[in-house]
């Protein structure tokens, strides 16, 4: 009988919440086609009128959205949200909450419209990001409307677009700055131009000249900090700086002899990291073209053992190598999570 009278109340429940759900639906309904012939300042009410039922209809049975509530849902939430950004802007706080709500309701039998005009949004969105220098938040909205889009080939165009500008821009500066570094004999301006080079080639790899351009600049910066957060004044938004300013233990190298199947290498090394940093010959290796490794010799000579935060240390290393040509010294901490290097060309 207790059984019973449990799964009386669990029907009832059940039935109340539907109820409440069709009701919310009905009532959307008759404010979605009020809306359609209205204008002005009643239309934008009935709108959001129509968007507040379909959003509780759809938190009231979230188990059982039928596809024309969830296409309902989508089509106002994206009328919200439209009407946000083109009167506001990509920080609004109530973009967020219409792109989630969108996202929770997507799936493959969504209507194809729907789709399109979604990746349409978010490229819009896109475009303010980039306006905001909010760069790589701007990408990843490209990417999520390439993604969202049934005909995917103009969000792939804009994107291929945008990076290409991108990566042109940054080139052009790398270029204009080497010429200032090496006319003007200013190491920070051929820092800077080996920082804005990596930049073009973040957003494309295969820039025509882009590779030649690094490898000459770091063979120029061989002897000079590739100390960025320092010398680089209009810097791209955090994400992208964070993926060239990786190095927070700095290295230069003034001198690099090879001689057979030996190197000695004068290094000067600056710590920009948290930690103080031990430093033995095998916390140093060379890599040589051929990708192969060379710890440092106990013959190498370091003027300290430990190097505190924001220190400097100098030393001489020696290394044995193979006949390959070095490409760059690599300093690792003892536990491994230090990590840092100098690329020579």
């Amino acid at each position: 009988m207790k059984y019973c009278s449990i799964l009386v109340i669990c029907v009832v429940l059940s039935m109340f919440v539907s109820s409440c759900s069709i009701s919310y639906e009905s009532k959307g309904d008759s404010a979605y086609r009020a809306s359609q012939n209205a204008v002005g300042d009643v239309q934008r009410k009935l709108a959001k009128e129509a968007y507040i039922y379909y959003k509780k209809a759809v938190s009231a049975h979230p188990a059982s959205i039928g596809l024309r509530l969830r296409n309902r849902f989508i089509e106002t939430t994206l009328a919200r949200a439209e009407m946000v950004l083109s009167e506001g802007s990509a920080e609004m706080d109530a973009i967020p909450l219409f792109v989630t709500d969108v996202d929770s309701m997507l799936n493959p039998e969504v209507d194809q419209q729907l789709r399109e005009r979604y990746a349409s949004f978010l490229a819009t969105l896109a475009d303010s990001c980039f306006q905001g220098r909010r760069l790589y938040e701007g990408i990843k909205l490209l990417d999520k409307s390439i993604e969202t889009a049934i005909n995917k080939a103009p969000f792939e165009q804009k994107k291929k677009a945008k990076m290409d500008n991108f990566a042109k821009e940054n080139y052009e500066v790398a270029e204009i700055e080497m010429v200032n570094g090496k006319t003007n004999e200013e190491p920070e301006a051929l820092i800077r131009a080996e920082f804005m080079v990596q930049v073009a080639m973040l957003y494309e790899p295969e820039y025509p000249g882009a590779k030649e351009l690094l490898s000459e600049l770091r063979k120029l910066n061989k002897g000079t900090y590739s100390a960025y957060l320092a010398v680089v004044t209009d810097k791209p938004d955090t994400t992208i700086f964070r993926q060239i300013n990786k190095n927070s233990i700095l290295l230069a190298v003034p001198v690099l002899e090879e001689a057979g199947r030996g190197a000695t290498l004068k290094v000067e090394m600056y710590n920009y990291s948290p930690n103080p940093q031990r430093l033995r010959p095998t916390n140093f290796f060379v890599v040589d073209t051929d990708g192969k490794r060379y710890p440092g010799l106990p013959s190498s000579k370091i003027d300290k053992e430990i190097v505190d935060q924001e220190h400097e240390a100098k030393m001489i290393l020696r290394f044995s190598k193979g006949g390959a040509r070095i490409q760059k010294l690599v300093f690792e901490g003892d536990d491994k999570t230090d990590y840092s290097e100098k690329i020579f060309f």
